[in-house]
């Protein structure tokens, strides 16, 4: 288990400086390999876990704004590959029309990232790796995530219930990032109960796992609004699709979310410390 806070880790900077090194120093090597399927979304994968774990020391990390935009920016670098994947994944898993394969056809093929791109990301990527190693936060133990803890808990509830009263599209795909912010956040926790820890980490993954989906499907809409008839029965299986995640995701985001901030950091603080003492 590299992605997380250990008992063994000395404290809060030496376990910062571990994860994010061995999470890019994996991303490096990985794209300096020729390109094939499946090896974008890895390395996205590897920066945004890697921009979950200082979105969670954010307000202990001084250099948080201009990590996080250099992160952000190297992902920009082989985003058009994933997206063009995403787009056809999406429409082949909706109900068969005798219109999908010429929708398919309107779509950008997917093809893997070319190998300019991957170096591109390659040097955007190593500096952020060099500087990692020299990473620091403020303040020592549970401390030093409590606050990060916190503000990433509650912007995700506040992000439910802006989206329950508007019920729109992008209040959802914001609601969907904050979502994956605390997933990421309650991954790097996992180790301080693993078997109190693991069901609160599935439910927040299918969670975002559903609200991705139907940002997915959001996207595959604007890209066919205007496509004219053939596209009208997929655009109707889209929506019937939205309304049931919309009804799943607000049930779970309801359990999931429903106590405060406050008893919720306090309790995993608790076992932290508890988690030190074994």
């Amino acid at each position: 288990m590299t992605y997380a806070f250990l008992p063994k880790d000395r404290n809060v900077t030496q376990a910062l400086r571990r994860i994010a090194c061995a999470e890019l120093d994996a991303a490096i090597a990985l794209a300096a390999q020729p390109p094939h399927p499946g090896q974008i979304h890895a390395l996205r994968k590897s920066v945004k876990k890697t921009r979950g774990l200082l979105r969670l020391v954010q307000p202990r990390f001084d250099a948080f704004a201009t990590e996080n935009a250099a992160l952000r920016d190297a992902a920009h670098l082989i985003a058009h590959a994933r997206d063009a994947e995403v787009l056809q994944a999406t429409l082949a898993r909706l109900p068969a029309h005798r219109a999908t394969a010429q929708l398919a056809s309107t779509l950008p093929p997917p093809q893997p990232e070319s190998e300019q791109a991957l170096a591109a990301f390659r040097a955007a990527l190593q500096p952020i790796r060099d500087r990692a190693g020299r990473w620091s936060v403020k303040g020592k133990d549970f401390a030093a995530l409590h606050d990060g803890l916190t503000d990433g808990w509650t912007r995700a509830r506040k992000g439910l219930r802006k989206w329950r009263r508007s019920g729109r599209d992008d209040d959802l795909h914001a609601w969907r990032i904050r979502v994956k912010h605390h997933w990421y956040h309650a991954r790097l926790l996992e180790p301080i109960w693993p078997e109190m820890m693991a069901p609160h980490i599935t439910a927040a993954d299918a969670l975002g796992e559903m609200l991705g989906d139907h940002h997915d499907l959001t996207i595959l809409r604007a890209q066919l609004e205007g496509q004219g008839k053939p596209a009208a029965p997929v655009i109707k299986d889209i929506a019937k699709r939205q309304k049931s995640i919309e009804k799943q995701a607000l049930a779970l985001g309801e359990r999931l979310f429903a106590e405060p901030a406050e008893p919720l950091v306090a309790r995993w603080g608790a076992w932290w410390r508890l988690s030190r003492q074994a």
